[in-house]
């Protein structure tokens, strides 16, 4: 288990001798282990170094299976609060794919916070998490949706251009990272990413709410550990960080972007 959980953390995998050091074992008895696995299909190389194989991804899927995403994401969700300070909140799609409704949160412990409600729907594009979800859309569904909308400002900072919106969407795309910073309400800003399952798809997406003075101070704190709890709860559902391919190679290029 040591050994698939250190591997876990390491998509690009590992040589030998760097898992011998890190497991603190002998090479000779690690190497017969690595190829007894190999065999099985559990790892697989590639070159030198040792990555997880599609048995053990297959196994993780099944095991999850059976535990709801609220089960899985709510040890996760209590160490962001600890971390960041600000309410966590988990989110899927409605079913009309017009919108989202909260599906669990942890509040912040801090007396100023971001409130919300268990069921309590918001609407895709005026939001860090709907556009999250809007900017993954088919093209032909997103077109749908913008011909069925009617863009209205919901604060005083509501971008409602289309061209503007699509180029934000654009970007969180190529970051995995929704920002929003008073968009859709004047006193609040947003963090939010996806959450992905072991076939790619996007399930449900991660926020870190919080007051607008604050998300303002701490706009990287708060980005990296909504990416990170995010991506920690894809891997507990099965994803591979190695198949979402663009999106993590963009995050260290670009700097994303955040409607103001």
């Amino acid at each position: 288990m040591a050994l698939l959980r250190l591997l876990s953390g390491h998509p690009d995998g590992l040589n030998l001798s760097t898992l011998a050091a890190a497991l603190n074992v002998p090479k000779s008895s690690l190497l017969s282990t690595l190829n007894g696995l190999t065999e099985l299909g559990y790892l697989a190389r590639s070159g030198a170094l040792y990555v997880i194989g599609e048995e053990t991804w297959s196994l993780a899927s099944a095991l999850t299976g059976a535990r709801s995403l609220r089960q899985l994401a709510r040890p996760v969700l209590e160490r962001a609060v600890a971390e960041c300070g600000e309410t966590v909140l988990l989110a899927e799609l409605n079913a009309d794919r017009r919108g989202f409704s909260y599906i669990d949160f942890v509040e912040s412990p801090k007396s100023i916070r971001f409130c919300a409600r268990i069921g309590e729907q918001r609407p895709l594009y005026p939001t860090a998490c709907g556009r999250l979800f809007l900017a993954h859309f088919p093209e032909k569904e997103r077109e749908r949706y913008f011909k069925s909308m009617t863009l209205k400002p919901t604060a005083s900072k509501t971008i409602a251009s289309r061209s503007k919106i699509e180029a934000l969407l654009d970007n969180i795309r190529a970051t995995d990272l929704s920002v929003t910073m008073g968009d859709y309400a004047d006193d609040a800003a947003g963090f939010s990413a996806p959450i992905r399952n072991a076939s790619n798809t996007i399930v449900a997406g991660l926020t870190i709410g919080a007051p607008l003075s604050r998300g303002q101070r701490e706009p990287d704190l708060f980005s990296r550990i909504v990416l990170d709890s995010a991506r920690t709860i894809s891997t507990l559902l099965g994803h591979r960080s190695d198949v979402s391919g663009n999106a993590s190679r963009s995050r260290s290029r670009r700097r994303p972007a955040s409607a103001k």
